[in-house]
């Protein structure tokens, strides 16, 4: 058994300098169960060697949107810095024990941060040194204006649009703050992302991109891209810059066209975000297991009736058979 205080997490940064045009996937997890299938998952991949070769690593994604639907709240600005930061606090120490039970490391973990939960420059920096401490490896920090946004494919919180603020208080408020505070740590890094197409059209958003790039986010985020055109031509602004282009997908989205990581990839992205799929995925299996008990069917189909895939095996996922081999060698 591999001893608890060996465990090693992947450095974001190493990672990002040497993807070397591979893509890097961002997968968001809405709990420390989520985080733990999602190691044990891509290590069964990488032991049976499925992993592809322009995959060149994965980190975990603390998703804003995931954080309040654990709430049973929408994305529209009720989730604030406490929650995230305990959130972070809950997913690294979930990577951590996945790490310890399969002997290798521990993912890397990507952070949302909404606006920064403040006006001012020094909330961005208070929140990145809370959720750093939990283990963010890098903060995705955005233009839209206030704590009350929304999720970037929804209409703003009043469901009219979006607001944003201009470009200088974003590089001068937010940015700055966010990016010095990045460049004091050897493992923590700054991703921008631009709600302006929604606002004021592609052009805009892509003049923004490239000013974020300029302010020192190595991670550039154009939300929400509207047709096959747009989603094509970010990467090809961006390729000039020392960035890496992120590419959101959302399952089921009316705004963007869903791509696969291979198709990403060939697009010439370096980040594909796929921030909430697991949560649906989770939902359409809840509720066929639901419909089933009410019905009052056999839920067993439902609820993965496979011996490899039921109770005892998600129990292994989630740590007993670890826990109970701790508490054999410590008490002899």
């Amino acid at each position: 058994m591999p001893t608890p205080w060996r465990v090693e997490r992947q450095n974001l940064t190493q990672l990002v300098d040497g993807l070397d045009g591979r893509l890097l996937l961002a997968i968001g997890v809405a709990s420390g169960a989520e985080a733990r299938q999602l190691h044990h998952s891509l290590h069964e991949l990488a032991t049976h060697g499925e992993v592809p070769d322009y995959v060149g690593g994965v980190a975990v994604f603390v998703s804003g949107y995931l954080t309040a639907a654990s709430h049973g709240l929408p994305d529209l600005g009720y989730v604030l810095r406490s929650e995230i930061a305990r959130q972070t606090d809950v997913i690294e120490q979930a990577t951590w024990l996945a790490a310890l039970d399969t002997g290798g490391q521990a993912l890397p973990i990507g952070v949302d941060i909404d606006t920064g939960y403040g006006g001012e420059p020094s909330a961005v920096l208070f929140t990145c040194r809370q959720v750093h401490k939990q283990g963010a490896q890098y903060v995705q920090l955005e233009d839209q204006a206030g704590i009350s946004k929304s999720c970037g494919h929804m209409a703003g919180a009043r469901g009219t649009g979006k607001q944003i603020v201009s470009s200088d208080e974003m590089v001068e408020a937010r940015l700055r703050p966010a990016v010095a505070y990045a460049a004091s740590q050897d493992d923590l890094l700054v991703m921008a992302r631009t709600d302006a197409l929604a606002c004021e059209g592609f052009a805009a958003a892509l003049a923004r991109a490239q000013r974020y790039a300029e302010a020192g986010a190595r991670l550039i985020f154009v939300e929400a891209p509207e047709s096959t055109e747009q989603l094509e031509q970010i990467p090809r602004e961006l390729a000039g810059t020392r960035t890496l282009a992120v590419a959101n997908m959302i399952e089921g989205s009316p705004k963007t066209p869903y791509r696969s990581p291979e198709q990403l990839h060939r697009l010439g992205y370096g980040i594909g975000l796929y921030p909430i799929g697991s949560l649906l995925a989770g939902r359409a299996a809840q509720e066929h297991y639901y419909r089933r008990l009410g019905r009052g069917e056999n839920a067993m189909p439902a609820a993965g009736d496979a011996p490899e895939r039921g109770f005892d095996d998600f129990n292994r996922v989630i740590g007993r058979s670890q826990t109970e081999a701790w508490n054999r060698l410590f008490r002899g």
